[in-house]
């Protein structure tokens, strides 16, 4: 992880440190997606339920952490806009296609990625029954970071399918 995004996360952590005494229910969710194929989450809302705050691990063919906050954006709770520091997605600098005997192969290699992307991104949340209840809820993320090994800057995104008990 580069010192940006550390001092980027540790902000993240402290923020939300300075939050938690406002802090109403501890939750946790699992969730599936892209890059990301396995996300499990914990998380606290507000005392009015309008915000939550985030800690997820998100494995795939490589891996990272990410700490965040939601916000709905509406009465009916559904819909919510937020902020993470963290992994953001999954890319690769470039696909080594040339030693890779086969155009099935190559699509493979190109498709599965194996650098995580860290940095700070924007994310946008349906939660079926209200962004603090139990049930399923589709998050999309995009941002901007660093790739863990290239060091590369650039642009990544994820979307995943969760379930929040």
């Amino acid at each position: 992880m580069n010192v940006l995004t550390r001092k980027l996360l540790l902000t993240g952590i402290l923020l939300t440190a300075a939050q938690l005494s406002v802090a109403n229910t501890l939750s946790f969710s699992l969730g599936t997606g892209y890059p990301f194929f396995v996300v499990p989450e914990v998380s606290l809302s507000s005392a009015d339920n309008s915000r939550r705050w985030h800690l997820n691990y998100k494995a795939g063919l490589d891996d990272g952490f990410t700490i965040g906050v939601e916000q709905v954006m509406f009465d009916s709770q559904q819909h919510a806009m937020g902020a993470v520091i963290g992994a953001i997605g999954i890319r690769e600098e470039d696909t080594p296609c040339d030693d890779i005997p086969s155009n099935v192969g190559c699509i493979v290699a190109t498709i599965f990625d194996e650098e995580t992307v860290n940095g700070a991104a924007i994310s946008y949340g349906y939660y079926f029954n209200g962004l603090n209840s139990s049930g399923w809820h589709v998050k999309f993320e995009a941002g901007y970071g660093e790739g863990s090994q290239s060091k590369e800057k650039r642009a990544s995104a994820s979307i995943r399918l969760s379930y929040q008990f």
